[in-house]
């Protein structure tokens, strides 16, 4: 009979987990300390370098297990390994911060990879310094995967708990408590109970007294067999379909098609290595006929894989998308060329070439982002080439503006100066932060959304504007005006005494009319025309998103209006616009 760990048997495991991973300890109450810090007050002038060390300590925990497991297993000096730890945290660190104010899409992308590459290498560190032994391996990476699931049921399940129990207190003795502690109790749990619960798990691979056995668990070989197996069949079947599809029709694979023979893959090499140990019992003919062929079943996948995302890239250059999917094709092709060519591979081959892989793509020439960078660099400069020449169609324009977003979005408009001769040195000093269509209109381009079809284009019978706000303008100076609120297509103003200005209540009531919308403030009612206006003013006819604001200004004997136009769709019947959808700010200043 199991008997309740004591409280004693918890203290001491704890202080075992402490001595024998004392850096990740420390990483882990580090990163709880300022998460708690960030949720405390996340409007503080800080929050950037509160989130910058919390992903430092994510960075550093992972790397720190995977040094300790490396010199725990080699038996070596733990001078040596913290000095080591420290040197390469340093180094995790500095990368972290090397990130701009405001972290963008592509170094969350770069964190991400490195995270994972980390990850990849804590499951291969403990057993570099030593003889290699597949049943260990698999074993040791069998209880780490484990104890993360328990780990996480446990937290999971302790934080609701706790989570109620506050929430009990609250309600029944009318107590008041801030929002913020169960922030406080979710960072509290998920950094430092989760974290060393599973430390206190994670088995030691050079332990002579207890080695590592192969214990294979009967639920994940059922899991494997009788759900895993079948959908990733099922999912080649539909692949290898296709492709003779394409073969036989002579016709070009969908772009996402590569992502699903990438998905189909990476799952087969998971249930590769869940069925691993027991594949070559004589009991397991499913199980061997799956071990023998799945490699040889993936080269017919891999041409697929290739011809689809190469053919992308000839036609819209690298992205980072696309850079990793390539980056993934190749490797899942050397993957399947070692296990095909090796009469007894090693599974570490696997996780190994994977982090060697992600590191490769996070910094140097050969990184994802330098290559998008350069190959949408040199898109760019080629259209620009191309305009001496001859006007740019409608798709090209459009591919133009689709480069310029991710240029733009990525690493500001000052990238893109050494190939605009000048043209873009006004709109920079004006504005540092200028979107895509403001950088195409100072090109002499017209900015063409991606999703916007060539034959709305062409038939003009349809428009829309949506003005395009920079992160920096979300807050706007309303000096001079007296009240503001937004109206739309399904959204009516109905508020009756709600303002109060100089104790004097106001209401405010909209309606529409034909001619746009009638603005009742109290007794007064002011007719806002905006259909005339649309109609009347050409910037609404090039059916984009602009950076360029749109207003219009009323005035009536008691009220100064300001009406600035967020969006506006509709149809062109006649050469008159009539209006489906729109969405307007209205700032009100009441004349004394």
């Amino acid at each position: 009979m199991s008997k309740f760990p004591s409280l004693q048997n918890v203290i001491n495991a704890t202080q075992k987990t402490i001595l024998r991973f004392p850096l990740e300890t420390i990483t882990a109450i580090c990163g709880t300390i300022f998460a708690i810090l960030l949720v405390e007050d996340e409007h503080r002038n800080s929050k950037e370098l509160l989130e910058k060390a919390i992903m430092g300590c994510l960075l550093c925990l992972v790397l720190f297990l995977s040094i300790s497991l490396f010199f725990l297993a080699s038996k070596k000096n733990n001078i040596i390994r913290f000095l080591t730890s420290l040197t390469l945290g340093s180094m995790a660190f500095a990368f972290v911060f090397s990130f701009k104010k405001e972290v963008t899409e592509v170094e969350t992308q770069q964190f991400l990879v490195l995270n994972i590459a980390l990850h990849l290498l804590v499951s291969f560190a403990g057993f570099l310094p030593k003889k290699y032994n597949q049943d260990e391996y698999w074993e040791f990476n069998k209880r780490l995967f484990l104890r993360i699931l328990t780990g996480g049921l446990y937290s999971v399940v302790l934080y609701l708990g706790l989570a109620i129990a506050i929430t009990a207190v609250e309600k029944l003795f009318n107590i008041d408590i801030e929002d913020k502690i169960y922030g406080y109790l979710f960072f509290t749990i998920a950094g430092i109970f989760n974290t060393i619960f599973f430390l206190n798990g994670v088995p030691e691979t050079n332990n002579t007294e207890h080695p590592l056995t192969l214990n294979y668990p009967n639920g994940l070989k059922n899991f494997t067999q009788y759900v895993l197996m079948p959908l990733i069949s099922l999912y080649l079947v539909i692949l290898i379909c296709y492709e003779t599809k394409i073969l036989v029709t002579l016709s070009l694979p969908i772009g996402w098609v590569s992502y699903l023979v990438l998905v189909f893959a990476i799952f087969g090499i998971l249930s590769f290595l869940l069925v691993h140990p027991i594949a070559t019992e004589t009991g397991n003919l499913w199980m061997r006929t799956f071990n023998r062929w799945f490699y040889y079943l993936l080269v017919p996948l891999l041409g697929l894989l290739f011809w689809a995302i190469l053919y992308r890239i000839h036609l819209y250059g690298f992205t980072h998308e696309r850079y990793y999917v390539l980056l993934l094709s190749i490797w899942l092709t050397i993957v399947v060329a070692y296990f095909i060519t090796q009469k007894q591979p090693k599974i570490k081959f696997i996780p190994i070439s994977m982090c060697i892989a992600g590191l490769l793509s996070i910094i140097g020439p050969q990184s994802a982002d330098s290559i998008s960078q350069n190959s949408q660099l040199c898109r760019f400069e080629t259209y620009l080439e191309k305009t001496e020449k001859a006007k740019l169609t409608f798709e090209q324009e459009q591919d133009l503006s689709s480069i310029v977003d991710f240029l733009e979005k990525n690493y500001g408009v000052e990238i893109l100066l050494p190939y605009t001769n000048g043209k873009l040195d006004t709109l920079v000093k004006k504005n540092k932060a200028a979107n895509s269509s403001q950088i195409m209109k100072a090109l002499g381009f017209q900015y063409r959304d991606s999703y916007y079809r060539q034959e709305k284009f062409e038939n003009n019978n349809e428009f829309y504007y949506n003005f395009h706000k920079n992160e920096q303008q979300n807050i706007e100076n309303i000096h001079g005006y007296d009240m503001s609120f937004s109206i739309g297509t399904n959204n009516d103003l109905k508020c009756n005494d709600c303002l109060n200005i100089n104790n004097i209540n106001y209401s405010v009531i909209s309606s529409k009319k034909d001619y746009g919308l009638d603005l009742q403030i109290d007794q007064d009612t002011i007719p806002l025309k905006i259909v005339d206006f649309i109609n009347a003013n050409p910037a609404f006819d090039q059916n984009e998103n602009s950076g360029e604001k749109i207003t219009q200004k009323i005035e009536s004997p008691k009220y100064s209006i300001l009406i600035t136009y967020i969006t506006v769709s509709g149809e062109i019947k006649e050469k008159k616009k009539t209006l489906d959808r729109y969405q307007i700010k209205v700032l009100v200043r009441i004349k004394n």
